[in-house]
């Protein structure tokens, strides 16, 4: 596949996520996919149903949550994005129940395709700005 078309794909997941179609998430993603969170916050997950599972976990804490590509940028089988997050602290995510806060946090992902889906993330997220907005007395 080429770099724009790869692009594409990764545009349409930010929005399955933001419409909240995730069963559509399994049908771009490989079944050998696995991915690795750099900042070691969140779990690592592995197959078709593993992102899913993810984000189904994070929405359970921030139910509003919607992602914002700020850049983009392919090379090859890879694709690079600088990701904002927005949402509300409404559950339990790292230890810490739900706090009602507006939350928004940035994050660096890059993506590796293989047979036209994603077969590999790695995953960094300012967990520290995100924990101090959720901690922080108002």
């Amino acid at each position: 596949m080429s770099e724009e078309q790869n692009i594409s794909i990764i545009k349409h997941i930010v929005d399955l996520i933001n419409q909240r179609k995730l069963p559509q998430l399994a049908e771009l993603t490989h079944p050998n996919f696995k991915r690795h969170d750099l900042a070691g916050a969140l779990p690592e997950v592995s197959g078709t149903d593993g992102p899913v599972n993810l984000i189904q976990m994070v929405l359970h804490a921030i139910p509003d949550i919607r992602y914002h590509i700020e850049q983009i940028v392919a090379k090859n089988d890879r694709v690079v994005v600088q990701l904002r997050g927005t949402g509300t602290h409404q559950g339990e995510f790292l230890g810490v129940s739900g706090t009602g806060k507006r939350i928004e946090w940035n994050g660096i992902n890059i993506y590796r395709f293989a047979e036209g889906k994603v077969i590999e993330t790695w995953q960094l997220v300012d967990v520290w700005g995100l924990m101090r907005q959720i901690r922080q007395e108002s």
